[in-house]
């Protein structure tokens, strides 16, 4: 039987990602869950989205792939933790 290659289908955070979504790493860990926020996309930057995750702030930027649970990071996405908490 022919391997078959699937290619993923990437979103941009900024444009994907809504309020109350559970965004994760490559592994499966929760990185947070999206507080409506976002940062608008520059000429330098593809947006940002903000998440809270125990009472902490997460920016990530970049593309993301859709789970069935919420979302994943890709590699070609940034991820930023700030040192301010809720």
């Amino acid at each position: 039987m022919p391997k078959i290659a699937w290619a993923k289908h990437l979103y941009n955070a900024y444009n994907s990602i809504k309020m109350g979504d559970n965004v994760y790493d490559s592994n499966g860990n929760l990185l947070g869950q999206n507080d409506g926020f976002r940062a608008r996309p520059t000429h330098k930057s593809p947006g940002s989205v903000c998440l809270v995750h125990k009472g902490k702030f997460i920016w990530i930027s970049g593309d993301v792939e859709k789970r069935e649970n919420g979302w994943a990071v890709t590699d070609t996405c940034n991820v930023y933790n700030s040192s301010v908490t809720q």
